[in-house]
């Protein structure tokens, strides 16, 4: 009996390396995409693809922003105020005719400096209790403009919103318009909503932000367009103290290890900056109910919006960019993804879609990050550089920038703790906590 039972220890022991390894690897690769399949919902709310995309050659991009009251001005509203004051910000108006009380801004038709197959679009909201926002762009192909597009909501709006996320040249992939042939021009709409009774409680937006990408040929014109080199030193090196959280701390639910690697790394730069929820809370404002996920880029950028700071999408399509912006004293949340096999030095083998923060940078040329996939090994992790430009900058080069505005955001604009009691706290990780958290799940990106 002895024996046997000494057989049978050593059968199971042989196994637990293999088991070991495999609880590492959750949430990526195989298991990642049955993760994110088991929680989808109808066909008609999913991305277009998921296919890993590289960079088109001689790719342009350009990012404009609708922020001052000039600008706000130039759009057309109905039911909609322009407030000038300090931060300049369109809200919804007092007209009680209907309920819920409504009002839009739809902004001029923008000519774009180059023709562009790709729009990712962002906003700064505030939306009181019982009040909502909904962005929409169309664009121009040839002679035609499209439909509205649906991008986002944010806050109490009519739901099912009804939206258009496909037509005959090209689709919205969740957060991006992806066109099949080059638009000229695009027009944003927003909508504003309040199902209060109180015309002094009204959502409002203060920052736009469009990035158009496309590819210009002309090396001139291409040079005009693109960004001034960075002055930085080949050798700069920073590293900014980012606190580190994990997707799989203890104080995360564990229903959530696997998708929330969005609102963690958002989690970790609002708390650099001094605004500090709990990474559930931040999950909470995040989650996207019409995906079914935590990984829409522009929800992360709405709540570090609403929280105070200003944020944006924007692409990133080399490392002086990144530089730049580690140089100002700002971390980026940087989107990725890559197959087994093609990018090494990383803390897993693949992913069908990550987001993680990048901190600074070695005098070699490393890239530090905080990867919330890994609990004990994720901050202050170094990747090599080349190998990550694989992982972001060809597969598009998506990244929040989120930053301190210059001047702190008037109190009865900021939205403070509200939802299952959190308060603020400051940003801690869990020592006992195992080695790994997973990687997001291919809908958690």
């Amino acid at each position: 009996m002895r024996v046997k039972s000494i057989l049978v220890w050593l059968i199971v022991a042989s196994f637990v390396p293999s088991l070991a390894a495999a609880e590492e690897l959750y949430g990526v690769g195989p298991a990642a995409k049955q993760t994110a399949s088991a929680t989808t919902k109808s066909a008609a709310t999913q991305p277009t693809s998921r296919a890993l995309r590289k960079n088109p050659p001689n790719v342009v991009d350009i990012l404009q922003h609708v922020e001052d009251a000039d600008r706000w001005s130039a759009g057309t509203m109905t039911n909609i105020a322009v407030i000038a004051d300090e931060p300049a910000r369109i809200a919804l108006g007092y007209r009680e005719r209907d309920f819920p009380r409504e009002g839009s801004w739809t902004g001029p038709e923008v000519e774009t400096d180059c023709d562009f197959t790709d729009l990712i679009a962002s906003f700064n909201p505030h939306t009181p209790d019982d009040t909502g926002i909904t962005l929409e762009i169309r664009v121009k192909q040839a002679d035609t403009w499209s439909p509205w597009l649906f991008m986002q909501s944010w806050g109490r709006v009519v739901f099912p919103p009804t939206r258009t996320i496909k037509f005959d040249g090209g689709a919205v992939d969740i957060d991006t318009i992806e066109l099949t042939k080059p638009a000229k021009a695009y027009q944003c709409r927003i909508s504003l909503i309040a199902f209060n009774y109180d015309t002094k409680i009204a959502p409002s937006v203060r920052r736009l932000s469009v990035c158009y990408s496309g590819a210009v040929d002309d090396p001139q014109e291409r040079e005009k367009l693109r960004p001034k080199p960075t002055t930085l030193p080949a050798n700069f090196a920073r590293d900014l103290p980012v606190p580190f959280r994990g997707q799989g701390d203890y104080k995360n639910p564990r229903s959530l290890w696997g998708l929330i690697c969005s609102p963690t790394s958002t989690s970790m730069v609002l708390a650099y900056h001094g605004v500090t929820f709990t990474t559930v809370e931040n999950c909470d404002r995040i989650y996207d109910p019409q995906y079914d996920m935590f990984g829409n880029w522009g929800r992360a950028v709405a709540r570090a919006g609403e929280v105070g700071l200003d944020a944006w999408l924007a692409r990133f399509r080399n490392w002086d960019q990144v530089k730049q912006e580690i140089a100002d004293g700002n971390p980026v949340i940087a989107s990725i993804r890559f197959r087994k096999g093609q990018v090494q030095g990383f803390l897993y083998e693949s992913t069908g879609g990550h987001l993680l923060v990048v901190r600074g940078f070695t005098g070699d040329g490393g890239v530090i990050v905080n990867d919330p996939a890994r609990r004990e090994k994720g901050g202050g992790a170094i990747y090599p550089a080349s190998e990550f430009a694989k992982a972001w900058f060809d597969n598009g080069g998506v990244g929040y920038v989120i930053r301190k505005p210059a001047k702190p955001m008037p109190a009865s604009l900021v939205r403070g703790p509200t939802l299952r009691g959190a308060t603020p706290t400051a940003a801690t990780t869990s020592p006992a906590s195992p080695t790994t958290a997973p990687v997001a799940a291919t809908l958690g990106r």
